[in-house]
């Protein structure tokens, strides 16, 4: 009896095909969106060192410049590249719905909705270059 229970415990944590490939994609994803955040910080770091007066700040001052703009910078970044619907990726190549994005394993889907939210409303404003 406790060789069946172990069985079905096994069982019970195996995950199907589709599971597993779905898990692999959700980690991909937010393997390159991490990969994708540090390079916007970098591109908004050397942007920042083009603003006249910026390098002559206190080091630690631009660090706390940047450390707190840059989510900001980032969404606004970010909503350019979404709809309702979804989001751009691949530099304009495919594009991932809303709703994939939520069928994905936390913390990624949570983490996503409030992106599209705020998209939605700054995307509203119509505002360009």
């Amino acid at each position: 009896s406790t060789w069946v229970m172990g069985e079905d415990q096994i069982k019970c944590k195996h995950l199907t095909p589709m599971q597993e490939q779905n898990k692999e994609v959700a980690i991909r994803i937010f393997q390159r969106c991490q990969f994708r955040s540090v390079e916007a910080v970098q591109e908004i770091t050397e942007f920042a060192k083009s603003i006249p007066g910026f390098v002559s700040l206190d080091l630690n001052d631009q660090v706390t410049l940047l450390k707190y703009g840059v989510h900001e910078i980032i969404y606004t970044l970010l909503a350019s590249m979404m709809n309702k619907d979804g989001v751009l990726i691949s530099n304009g190549q495919g594009f991932m719905t809303r709703e994939f994005l939520k069928s994905l394993r936390k913390p990624f889907c949570d983490f996503m909705e409030p992106k599209f939210e705020f998209a939605v409303k700054f995307n509203a404003l119509e505002l360009d270059d």
